[in-house]
């Protein structure tokens, strides 16, 4: 069952997700793994939890996805990582997607191998942050194409082309389905009326999941936790 918490502030009503969920992990299995998301909600929850007495050398930090860029790129989920938690931190490892690579399809069997070697067969994260795209997207697994109901048990990690009508128009490496719905805890913040409609969609529209990915969290068989401000929740 996926809550529904409609805050006024939303980075910190997610900072505390962030902490309960690392903090229960590590009491839990000595290890938190964790899935950083980009986008415009990333900057505040980062400048919340970089200073939280957490249990940093014993947390391991992947990415839900990347950009077709190298890591000092303007666009990159890395450098956003890396400017306003990474270098404030010193974590277990990270574990970052090289968006670089010439060949993404190498990368992401790699960076597959990456998450059974670090967490075991089958990987499971602890913590999975997401932002929600106005096409219903999270991650990098963009509405209409036919893949995204294909959940990816053994794949993992995919490339995917650059998407046709969300910007920035570049190639992407996104974790798949299997991982989200999989995952411990989810944590989707969603802010503005801009996203009220796609947010109701994703709670409570008619099943489609190529039309909207963002409905693949009802699979989940962890917490999920959609934490939103009273604009984007206009419409559940």
């Amino acid at each position: 069952m996926t809550e529904v918490a409609v805050v006024a502030d939303v980075p910190a009503a997610a900072a505390e997700l962030f902490i309960e969920s690392v903090g229960g992990a590590v009491a839990a299995r000595r290890r938190a793994a964790v899935a950083l998301t980009g986008g415009s909600t990333a900057p505040p929850l980062f400048a919340r939890v970089r200073t939280a007495p957490l249990p940093w050398e014993q947390t391991e930090i992947f990415f839900t996805d990347e950009r077709a860029v190298p890591p000092e790129h303007e666009l990159s989920n890395y450098r956003l990582a890396e400017e306003g938690l990474l270098r404030h931190v010193r974590v277990a490892g990270v574990h970052r997607m090289r968006g670089e690579a010439p060949d993404l399809d190498a990368e992401a069997r790699r960076c597959a191998q990456d998450l059974r070697d670090t967490l075991g067969t089958p990987p499971r994260l602890d913590l999975m942050l997401l932002g929600l795209g106005t096409d219903g997207h999270i991650c990098s697994l963009f509405a209409g194409v036919p893949a995204i109901a294909d959940r990816g048990d053994e794949e993992l990690v995919r490339h995917v082309a650059a998407p046709l009508h969300v910007e920035p128009k570049v190639d992407r490496l996104t974790l798949v389905p299997y991982l989200v719905v999989t995952a411990r805890m989810v944590v989707l913040q969603v802010t503005g009326s801009g996203k009220a409609e796609v947010l109701a969609r994703a709670l409570k529209g008619p099943e489609d999941l190529v039309a909207c990915p963002a409905q693949w969290l009802r699979k989940a068989s962890g917490r999920v936790v959609v934490v939103c401000d009273p604009p984007a929740a206009s419409r559940i």
